[in-house]
């Protein structure tokens, strides 16, 4: 795989170009590298924020942050399908519609559980 480095990315960058790959082969092989070689450091840097937070109202302000990110992510989405659309990619679109509708998802999900962290008011005692 012919990947460029940190410079040749930055001056394709000043050009308002980017690299792209030939083979499917390579794109995998590169998403399997972002993905799995700085797995390591990312999780242990969530787990050790997870760990400080000391209450559910605390896990709020992350997932409402975690929220408005995949909410960007589903808009881009939504545009590269829209783009794939125009282009006549058919299998292209396809495909991100899909990924939209799992993000969709995901974002219902993320919104129940940062409504969740709201504390309930306590039920009287019976007496």
């Amino acid at each position: 795989m012919d990947k460029p480095g940190r410079m040749k990315t930055f001056l394709l960058s000043l050009i308002g170009q980017s690299w792209a790959y030939d083979s499917v082969e390579d794109v995998a092989e590169v998403i399997g590298m972002n993905a799995f070689d700085a797995h390591e450091g990312r999780v242990a840097t969530h787990r050790r924020g997870a760990a400080s937070l000391t209450d559910a109202l605390a896990l709020q302000p992350g997932l409402v942050d975690l929220h408005d990110e995949m909410n960007d992510t589903w808009h881009y989405l939504t545009a590269l399908k829209a783009r794939a659309d125009a282009l006549g990619c058919a299998s292209l679109a396809d495909n991100l519609e899909n990924a939209a509708s799992g993000v969709r998802d995901v974002l219902q999900q993320v919104a129940g559980a940062a409504e969740a962290t709201v504390p309930q008011p306590s039920a009287p005692a019976r007496q």
